[in-house]
């Protein structure tokens, strides 16, 4: 449902600003607030921004795959890779060309910047509020708080620095969001192929999957194909066919 939200809205913001390079009025409100409150840290919001850039994000994507690597979930670390992977690929080649949407002669609906650093929150978010070993509330929230404000701030150093309209980074957000849910769901589904189970001790990337007992780790029974169950009392029987 999440994910599908999200579609609809990158729709809906995509055919209204199809080909328009003019901000709504919802844009130039935020820029104003953005300007007042924040005007005075150019500098700082420089900085900020340097958190969406391809080789930052690309480092991180990384960083956290070289990390399950070495715990060896693989499946973790393919989710890692491909989630990101994917939402600044639908944003950079499909998205922003077929939008048309410019700023300073720059294709900006939706923001890349906004969708790699969107994108990369959301794979830890799912990681970690998927886990069974995390079960605490409070904590859960503060990594969702903590992953959606390093997504804000990035929103509004662009904004303040005027790379881009807040609805460009309203739509990378809801790219981002949409991309990784759909690849986590999909390797769930294909968790059973060449990926492999999903590792001891989660329940499925997806978060959907952390209600769900676990697959693939313990192999399933097979129907009796005629013979009797070998008795098990600390001798060893002979199988006898059934008697008729």
């Amino acid at each position: 449902m999440i994910a599908l939200s999200c579609v609809v809205i990158v729709a809906g913001l995509g055919a209204w600003f199809h080909q328009r390079n003019s901000p709504a009025g919802v844009d130039r409100l935020v820029a104003d607030w953005v300007h007042r409150l924040a005007g005075q840290h150019a500098a700082l919001m420089e900085h900020v921004i340097r958190i969406g850039d391809p080789l930052p994000v690309a480092a991180l994507v990384v960083g956290l795959a070289l990390g399950s690597v070495a715990l060896g979930r693989w499946r973790t670390a393919l989710f890692a890779v491909v989630g990101p992977t994917a939402a600044v690929l639908v944003t950079e080649l499909l998205l922003k060309p077929m939008v048309g949407r410019t700023r300073y002669g720059q294709l900006a609906f939706p923001s890349g910047h906004t969708t790699g650093t969107a994108a990369v929150a959301m794979v830890v978010l799912v990681l970690f509020l998927g886990s069974a070993w995390l079960t605490s509330p409070m904590v859960k929230a503060l990594l969702a708080l903590l992953g959606f404000g390093v997504s804000v701030a990035v929103s509004v150093a662009l904004v303040g620095r005027n790379w881009h309209y807040a609805t460009d980074t309203l739509g990378g957000i809801c790219v981002a969001v949409a991309s990784v849910l759909v690849v986590a769901l999909v390797i769930d589904k294909v968790g059973g192929g060449p990926y492999g189970p999903p590792e001891r001790g989660g329940r499925g990337l997806s978060p959907a999957a952390a209600g769900r007992p676990l697959r693939g780790l313990v192999p399933a029974e097979r129907p009796d194909s005629g013979r009797h169950e070998i008795a098990r009392a600390g001798r060893r029987d002979r199988w006898e066919p059934p008697r008729r």
